[in-house]
């Protein structure tokens, strides 16, 4: 599965990368911002994008429609250090289709990834 990562820390970024590449997966892209996730969306189609919910310039739930109204196929990962129910239904009803809290736990990730292959696969909604 081709990744883009999206997160303001670089070594957030960094830790995802070395994950996601162990499990098999290619990271394609890393975005600090709202704003280049938007960009390397469009750019480079990724099959899934994991993405801050909080980041400089424009945020991760912004970025998030900006995605979906070009994008409706990819896999989005909303991942945050504010894991409140709003937070979670704003990002839910914008079109994510997973939200984790930070830190991320690998396992729980992984099980993600695992959903959003099957729901591929099978052409179901995740």
């Amino acid at each position: 599965m081709k990744v883009i990562i999206a997160d303001d820390s670089s070594s957030i970024r960094r830790k995802l990368a070395e994950f996601l590449t162990k499990l098999g997966h290619q990271v394609i892209g890393q975005a600090q911002n709202g704003h280049e996730a938007v960009k390397l969306v469009a750019l480079q189609q990724p099959d899934l994008v994991t993405l801050d919910l909080i980041m400089p310039e424009l945020d991760g739930l912004s970025a998030l429609r900006a995605i979906r109204y070009e994008n409706r196929w990819v896999n989005i990962v909303m991942i945050t250090g504010s894991p409140t129910v709003a937070n979670k239904t704003a990002a839910l009803e914008a079109g994510a289709n997973a939200f984790l809290k930070k830190p991320v736990l690998k396992s729980e990730l992984q099980n993600t990834i695992k959903k959003l292959n099957i729901s591929l696969e099978t052409g179901e909604a995740a």
